[in-house]
């Protein structure tokens, strides 16, 4: 009997014992999790961490995420205005290319008809010039102090004269207009080429809206793309030319350059931004935000 108690109370204290180690490993994990969850209700915000840190950190995103989303929204009808204003520019300069080209060829045409009449005035300049030497060479020798055949000739000579200076003064007026007509004809050339060098610079930068650049490579890990573009593409680092991910008319992510060296080009993508279900992939193809051209 005595030695059954002596079990009983040898099996009790083990009891005991198990308990108190078992408490003292409940107090361990119940620590280790209050020190996940940031601590107990009396923790103040800033030293909160774990669980209860990302909470806070969660609600602080959500705020900037849908600032970021209604600027992105302004941003693309921005976009949208500036496509359609740079399209009404290039309609207008297409019409006054158009309408100085025309200018140019009446111009033209009005030379050439200059040129003729200058000709033809020339023309009966001489003609004119070599009736008077014939007149002068009448024959007076039979005659030689008639005062008729004097008279008539001096007659011929002053008709003859006033119609030359007539079509002298006339000869004067064609070449002043000639020499106007040139001026302007050459004030429209350099208008031309000016209106030519502006057209095409903006139909090289518009075509430029529809450059798409397949991605070579995708780094998840630390958050990159590798794509590459042409020595004329126009992009450079920073937030001056923002671009998207797209794997067909689906938006994957927004980029931001970091680098460009010899064509590759290298931009960071924000996970947060990420399409849900969708990350970017190789042979997706980054595509402009903000249009040129305009």
């Amino acid at each position: 009997m005595k030695i059954s108690q002596l079990l009983i109370s040898i099996l009790v204290l083990l009891a005991g014992g198990a308990a108190i180690m078992y408490s003292s490993d409940q107090q361990k994990v119940m620590d280790v999790v209050i020190a996940t969850h940031g601590g107990g209700q009396q923790v103040e915000a800033s030293n909160s961490t774990g669980l209860r840190k990302l909470n806070l950190d969660l609600d602080a995103e959500r705020g900037t995420v849908s600032s970021e989303r209604s600027a992105a929204v302004k941003a693309a009808e921005a976009a949208r205005v500036e496509m359609r204003d740079s399209k009404v520019k290039r309609d207008d300069a297409q019409a006054r290319f158009d309408e100085h080209k025309s200018s140019l060829e009446g111009v033209r045409s009005k030379v050439k008809a200059m040129d003729a009449s200058v000709a033809e005035l020339r023309q009966s300049l001489e003609s004119a010039l070599s009736k008077i030497k014939a007149s002068a060479s009448l024959d007076v020798a039979a005659d030689a102090g008639s005062d008729a055949v004097l008279e008539g000739i001096r007659a011929i000579v002053e008709r003859e004269q006033k119609r030359t200076e007539g079509i002298n003064e006339d000869l004067l007026k064609k070449q002043a207009a000639r020499r106007e007509a040139t001026e302007k004809l050459a004030k429209e050339k350099v208008e031309l080429n000016r209106l030519t060098a502006i057209n095409d610079k903006f139909f090289t930068d518009y075509s430029k809206n529809d450059d798409e650049y397949p991605l070579l490579a995708v780094d998840t890990r630390w958050k990159f793309v590798v794509f590459k573009v042409g020595a004329e593409s126009g992009l450079v680092a920073g937030d001056a030319t923002p671009l998207l991910v797209k794997r067909g008319d689906a938006v994957v992510a927004p980029l931001r350059i970091t680098s460009i060296s010899k064509g590759m080009v290298i931009a960071e993508y924000d996970p947060k931004q990420l399409t849900p279900g969708v990350r970017p992939e190789v042979g997706d193809c980054v595509f402009r935000v903000k249009p040129v051209g305009n």
